[in-house]
């Protein structure tokens, strides 16, 4: 079913996905250190490159909770830790999402990110937009989604405030940002129920321009209402998954 995704809003950078997967290859060890980051092997000693791989990430082996959205045989959809809405992050707009619908998926398994896929793991990809494009068409989903969005928001909210209560700060900026986010997410929460799959698109952020160190699949709803008041400051990096997902196929196997 992936192949039916027609937004392809973040292809045409070929090149580039190029450029990133062989940057990773001539690193000392990589191939290695993906391994063992896949199989978990015990006492392994990782490189020391710029954003590299670790033994453990918030993501490997990842438990679940109110954050986890849905559930495949490899992989899981699991809710965006940060708020949609910029207002929240005025201090740096680029750690809101990129739309109000930004969720993600990873892989069960300890994969590091895009540039390390191969023969042998890039179906995680499909199997990620496959489970997607089943759940999005089902209100239940919908809701849990929109329900997370809220959820962040609040969660947002109810960190800083204490942080700054901490600090003898006057939390009241931060109360008032949680207010409006909570408005821009009443604002388009119906608005959301009448989005299809078409209306989503599939980023990777190949390392180096990865925040955590395990594979996690950006699904963002990219109509302009969806995204206005999201960060766009990670657009250019942000790669076509099935773009990323041709070239390793196009490889030649390890």
């Amino acid at each position: 079913m992936s192949n039916s995704v027609v937004n392809r809003i973040f292809s045409g950078k070929q090149e580039r996905i190029e450029n990133q997967v062989a940057d990773f290859l001539r690193k000392p060890g990589a191939l290695k250190d993906a391994e063992a980051y896949l199989n978990q092997t015990k006492d392994h000693k990782y490189g020391n490159h710029e954003k590299w791989i670790k033994e453990k990430t918030v993501f490997t082996e990842y438990a679940g909770g109110p954050a986890l959205l849905a559930e495949g045989e490899n992989v899981l959809i699991i809710g965006n830790h940060n708020s949609f809405d910029v207002t929240q992050y005025k201090e740096d707009p680029a750690k809101a999402g990129m739309s109000m619908i930004h969720i993600l998926g990873i892989p069960k398994k300890g994969i590091f990110n895009g540039v390390s896929l191969n023969h042998d793991t890039v179906s995680v990809i499909d199997e990620t937009i496959d489970l997607f494009k089943d759940k999005w068409e089902t209100p239940d989903f919908r809701q849990k989604v929109l329900d997370y969005q809220k959820l962040a928001i609040k969660n947002r909210t109810s960190t800083e405030s204490f942080a700054r209560r901490n600090d003898g700060l006057d939390p009241n900026p931060v109360l008032e940002a949680g207010d409006e986010a909570i408005s821009h997410w009443k604002e388009l929460k119906t608005g959301i129920h009448t989005l299809t799959f078409d209306d989503f698109t599939f980023g990777l952020h190949l390392w180096p321009d990865h925040s955590v160190g395990h594979l996690h699949l950006h699904i963002i709803a990219t109509p302009d209402w969806c995204r206005q008041y999201s960060t766009l400051k990670h657009d250019e990096k942000t790669k076509d998954a099935l773009e990323v997902r041709d070239f390793i196929r196009g490889l030649a196997p390890v």
